[in-house]
């Protein structure tokens, strides 16, 4: 059953991985200037895919989880 707690545990969960990709692919760019290129790839492609995902089950679903959420309370640039 979906609750809230197991939401915000699986949301951290995918945090963490995220902020290890992210330290990995600073130290690629940094050291080898072969795979940057293929950093950039890879981020293209999980982006895409993500926000992809999230595109198509809210079609599905009829529920936008984007909906309410504000881009400039969070800060990104």
């Amino acid at each position: 059953m979906a609750t809230i707690e197991l939401l915000h545990q699986k949301i951290l969960n995918a945090s963490r991985e995220l902020h290890e990709a992210i330290d990995i692919s600073i130290e690629l760019k940094r050291t080898s200037p072969h795979a940057k290129e293929d950093v950039v790839k890879i981020w293209e492609e999980f982006l895409g895919q993500f926000f992809g995902y999230i595109k198509k089950r809210s079609k599905e679903s009829k529920v936008n989880l984007l909906a309410g959420i504000s881009w400039t309370r969070l800060k990104l640039f």
